[in-house]
């Protein structure tokens, strides 16, 4: 079959891809190296901070944005400055839409964002840094800050 025949299906490809993608470790890194010092460092720490690089790079894979981004503040930075993306409210969520989650701190005092990607209107896939993989999870085991749905496949 030639390419000229077939039209890949993004959205549902996407879809099978956030389900497909539960279990897996390879988020998990993202090696960087330091402009001032020159040592290479993983700056996920092996899937402890690696949600916005898992939900960045699924959505770079079917060209929803250009490159993943490491961090929750970046991600949400891009989503909200594409035209292509709307908010939506958290009791209308459809699989595929991108949740944002409210920081929370932790017990050591260290407090970080969280992302993840909508699976039904009750799960989210994203990763776990108890974990360290990717993982499904009731939407509402935080506090959403925000939707977003892709409106432009």
């Amino acid at each position: 079959m030639s390419d000229s025949n077939i039209e890949i299906l993004r959205k549902e490809s996407f879809l099978i891809i956030i389900e497909n993608s539960i279990g897996s470790k390879m988020f998990n890194s993202m090696f960087v190296r330091l402009k001032d010092s020159g040592a290479v460092t993983d700056i996920l720490n092996d899937g402890e901070f690696s949600c916005a690089f898992y939900v960045s790079s699924v959505l770079m894979l079917l060209r929803v944005i250009e490159k993943p981004r490491a961090t929750v503040l970046k991600l949400k930075e891009v989503i909200v400055n594409d035209s292509n993306w709307q908010t939506v409210e958290v009791d209308t969520i459809e699989p595929g839409d991108v949740i944002f989650y409210v920081k929370t701190k932790f017990k050591d005092g260290t407090s970080n964002a969280h992302v993840g990607l909508a699976l039904s209107k009750g799960e989210v896939v994203s990763t776990d840094h108890r974990v360290k993989k990717v993982a499904k999870h009731p939407v509402d085991y935080r506090p959403i800050e925000a939707v977003f749905r892709y409106t432009a496949w």
